[in-house]
């Protein structure tokens, strides 16, 4: 606990960071974040097409010997 104690005073000394330290510290959270979200967020079932007839027919087997609806 001491050294906790010792560690978190030291973060009240000032310190000068560049930009680009800063705006790399920035992504890498960011960036931390999407991917904890997606590993850690509500699974969905996601249907693309919501199965709305897209490729079916009423006689399937007459389109594949290469026949036409009538």
């Amino acid at each position: 606990m001491k050294k906790i104690k010792e560690f978190w005073v030291s973060l009240e000394e000032e310190t000068i960071i560049s930009k680009k330290e800063l705006f790399l510290g920035l992504m890498t959270c960011l960036l931390a974040g999407i991917v904890a979200g997606v590993f850690f967020g509500p699974k969905k079932n996601v249907a693309i097409g919501s199965n709305n007839g897209n490729g079916s027919c009423k006689d399937c087997k007459l389109l594949e010997e290469g026949c036409e609806e009538a």
